[in-house]
């Protein structure tokens, strides 16, 4: 199980790279300025009224700085992750 554990990371360590969604120390008061993305910076605590916003960095959170997969053949369709299983009866 290591060893699968161990190749999975090789993997997922060249394909994709992790940088922080916010680059501060978590703790430190940061500002979210009007405009940010909500799928991005989640607000928690007392959220009132409209941005900018004040607060403490509680998760920097993770964004892929880098992704490289591989490239698909023109017949396959990107969309879809695992297909649908039909036993023929």
């Amino acid at each position: 199980m290591r060893e699968i554990h161990a190749t999975c990371r090789k993997i997922v360590e060249k394909s994709l790279f992790l940088k922080p969604v916010i680059d501060q120390v978590e703790g430190e008061a940061v500002n979210v300025p009007q405009g940010f993305d909500p799928a991005a910076i989640k607000l928690v605590g007392n959220v009132s009224g409209a941005p900018p916003f004040a607060g403490v960095l509680r998760h920097r959170g993770w964004q892929a700085g880098r992704l490289e997969l591989p490239t698909l053949s023109a017949d396959r369709n990107p969309e879809i992750i695992a297909p649908a299983e039909v036993e023929v009866v």
